[in-house]
């Protein structure tokens, strides 16, 4: 049996011998459209804006109703007059307009970049080499901490 999407972002392939091959080659591009490089208006509603304009995007927010009911956590984009979904992969990042926040996806819900990217640091080194003993090393003329 043929696989029918990629891996990662679940584009569909077009199949040989499959009719309406524009169909399935828009439908990759809009999903592309959507996710790459991802830039969202906010993180915090719960259900869609009155009047969406064509290729806003949000992180839907937990306790979401409407027409993002039992999306949580997903990209919400607003694709051809209506929503298409996008779940999320550990890993994806994404900027929030209104918050002025990077997010990263944890494999669970987002958080902030920073904050994860500093989560499981256990030593760090500046201009020196960090060990088991001393956790933090800096090497400058002048440092304040």
């Amino acid at each position: 049996m043929p696989i029918e999407t990629t891996p990662n972002l679940n584009l569909p392939f077009i199949m040989a011998a499959q009719a309406q091959k524009h169909v399935t080659h828009n439908e990759a591009i809009r999903a592309l459209d959507a996710i790459v490089h991802l830039s969202v208006l906010d993180d915090a509603l719960t259900s869609p804006p009155p009047t969406p304009a064509e290729g806003d995007r949000y992180l839907v927010a937990a306790g979401a109703a409407g027409d993002w009911a039992g999306h949580a956590g997903d990209v919400a984009a607003f694709q051809d007059g209506g929503w298409m979904f996008y779940a999320p992969r550990e890993g994806w990042i994404g900027w929030v307009v209104t918050a002025g926040a990077l997010l990263v996806y944890d494999g669970a819900a987002w958080a902030s970049a920073g904050a994860a990217a500093l989560a499981h640091i256990d030593r760090i080194g500046v201009h020196a080499a960090a060990d088991a003993t001393n956790r933090l090393a800096v090497k400058s003329d002048v440092v304040l901490f």
